[in-house]
């Protein structure tokens, strides 16, 4: 007869999974929400659990055909449950959604680093919010209702939601769901394509939520779609500390400085190969590293994810990094190589 392992229903006592060095979750179920679009439910394989807010995000290493590649997925679970997170993953959305798609099946492992991010109520606190997503931007915004539904606030919420079709909506029928359970909760699909279709802009906004003004608002998708919700935002009255977003689309790069004459240059020497090379003090050590043909694990190259993070054995660098690293790591002596810039030569561990 074969044993089978009884599940563990108790309570007890879990150590935090680690989110400065990479850990592996194992897949535990796999659904489709839309026709491209599917969620998967990851636990960490050593039984801890993991702790994050509401809208943050966690980093992944992914197996492609083409090599190992990192890559940042919002967390769309609630922040009340720490035994798994659920990440929800478009396929067509470059080779690391593929493999996903193609790859992590239940009983399947990854590694992850994180959670990290600074998007959600947590940075930008409010009683009334307008939440506002277009495509898979709709994770965070899944992860904040569903925190607020767990934890029983009682928030005014507008959640905008913008899709190409209704089949598009991802968890349409969960939202209107969980507005049984928070009653300031009012969701608005827009549908873009197709019968009906219009197309989402300033003036829009304004009509499905005319008290925009009197509201913290948060927005997530691409690069486009949250200009057109910051600059709407901004003319409605919605001062700078009321208004937060975030974005995976790194299509678009930050921009660079561009280096004069004059400006010097820095050594960077890698102790545990040897190799070194030149940064010129406008440029970031990703940037440079990459020029001059050497390896380094890097995924946003905005300092939001951490994944580039490498231990600094001399030198002066000045960092501008967006939730990446915390303090503590840089006391330690760690720095993002990707929005670091040398102010001298600089010893790295790698």
């Amino acid at each position: 007869m074969t044993r089978v392992d009884l599940a563990d229903w108790g309570a007890r006592r879990r150590r935090r999974f680690p989110s400065d060095r990479w850990g592996q979750l194992v897949c535990r179920a796999v659904w489709d929400e839309t026709a491209d679009m599917r969620s998967f439910f990851l636990t960490p394989q050593d039984g801890s659990r993991i702790e994050h807010n509401p809208g943050q995000f966690m980093t992944f290493r992914i197996d492609t055909p083409d090599g190992p590649i990192e890559r940042c997925y919002t967390i769309a679970s609630s922040a009340a449950r720490d035994g798994g997170i659920e990440i929800s993953v478009k396929r067509h959305n470059g080779p690391g959604a593929r493999a996903l798609h193609d790859t992590l099946v239940p009983g399947a492992i990854v590694e992850a680093l994180g959670p990290s991010g600074r998007f959600g109520p947590a940075t930008w606190p409010g009683t009334a919010y307008a939440l506002v997503a277009a495509g898979s931007g709709i994770t965070p915004m899944l992860s904040i209702v569903r925190t607020a539904a767990d934890r029983g606030m009682d928030l005014d919420i507008a959640l905008i939601q913008v899709a190409p079709t209704s089949t598009d909506l991802v968890a349409a029928d969960e939202i209107d769901g969980l507005s049984r359970r928070l009653r300031g909760l009012v969701h608005v699909p827009i549908i873009t394509r197709g019968p009906g279709g219009v197309r989402p802009d300033a003036d829009l906004l304004n009509r499905v939520i005319p008290d925009l003004s009197d509201r913290t608002v948060l927005c997530c998708g691409p690069h486009t779609f949250m200009e057109m919700v910051r600059t709407a935002a901004h003319t409605a009255g919605v001062s700078a500390d009321r208004y937060g977003e975030e974005s995976f689309d790194f299509s678009s790069p930050l921009p660079g400085i561009t280096a004069g004459v004059d400006t010097p240059n820095r050594t960077v020497l890698l102790s545990r190969t040897g190799r070194s090379f030149e940064c010129a003090e406008t440029s970031t050590i990703l940037a440079a590293m990459k020029e001059a043909g050497l390896p380094l694990p890097s995924s946003c190259a905005r300092g939001m994810c951490g994944t580039c993070k490498t231990f600094k054995h001399g030198g002066e660098v000045v960092m501008a990094h967006e939730g990446g690293i915390r303090q503590r790591e840089i006391d330690r002596g760690f720095i993002l190589p990707c929005v670091s810039r040398p102010l001298t030569d600089i010893i790295l561990d790698c």
